[in-house]
């Protein structure tokens, strides 16, 4: 993927959805600080309508809200692959929260209490792999084929060998191009959040095997013994098909 300079503050438009109304008027205010155009909502009904009125390139999303779940939100987001790149918020440092936040399609999480500049990281972080997705060079593949299938990044789906489509997340779609990119190359974890996410990885950090089962599921990759994303046993991942661009 080419290096690209690309714009992720003035005037991107982030949802804030949180039943909190301080945390909700703490976020709107430190993001309009930053020149973003933040908007909030209470709760699903809200943040859906919203959607539906405004463009928005990207939602804050907190977990524990009344009614219907951050989860369940999350899940019926990601039904749409039109809908923006998500941030999972969560006030529990709990590893099962952030990987089932991960496996219903979130781009990123962060826990609550959080510092004003790692929330801010890591909107420009996640904002920065949807916008080299979106404004691919015209010398990338509009289609990579491998093993059957046609990979289109800047759809952000699969086409299976019978001609089924199937649509991919953004974080699905940043791992994939990291892979196709560097094919028959074992990959560490974190080499792999590095390239996908722009940050290194703590010893604790799982969330690229989350996302490695996650595509090797819609690959029809088998769990126990996967053919086109093998795991490197003590280096990490490794995509082994060869490509044909196109």
């Amino acid at each position: 993927m080419p290096n690209l300079k690309v714009d992720t503050s003035p005037g991107l438009t982030i949802l804030v959805v949180d039943d909190d109304r301080e945390i909700r008027e703490l976020l709107i205010q430190l993001l309009s600080g930053e020149g973003y155009n933040p908007i909030a909502a209470e709760g699903g009904e809200e943040m859906f309508a919203q959607l539906a009125a405004v463009r928005v390139d990207l939602i804050l999303l907190d977990v524990m809200l009344s009614g219907r779940d951050g989860f369940e939100l999350c899940r019926q987001l990601r039904a749409d692959p039109a809908m923006p790149p998500i941030i999972m918020v969560t006030a529990k440092d709990d590893e099962i929260d952030r990987v089932v936040g991960l496996e219903l399609g979130a781009d990123d999480y962060i826990v609550k209490p959080f510092a004003k500049r790692e929330l801010l990281a890591r909107i420009k972080a996640v904002m920065r792999r949807a916008k080299q997705v979106q404004f691919l060079s015209p010398r990338s593949p509009g289609v990579i084929r491998f093993a059957g299938w046609q990979f289109h990044p800047t759809r952000m789906e699969l086409v299976d060998p019978d001609d089924t489509v199937i649509p991919l997340s953004q974080s699905e779609t940043d791992l994939l191009l990291v892979f196709v990119q560097h094919p028959q190359i074992p990959l560490s974890r974190e080499r792999l959040l590095d390239l996908t996410k722009g940050r290194h990885s703590t010893p604790f950090d799982r969330s690229i095997d989350t996302h490695v089962s996650r595509l090797r599921r819609k690959l029809r990759d088998s769990a126990r013994h996967p053919e086109i994303i093998k795991t490197a046993w003590g280096a990490g991942y490794v995509f082994t098909k060869s490509l044909e661009l196109g």
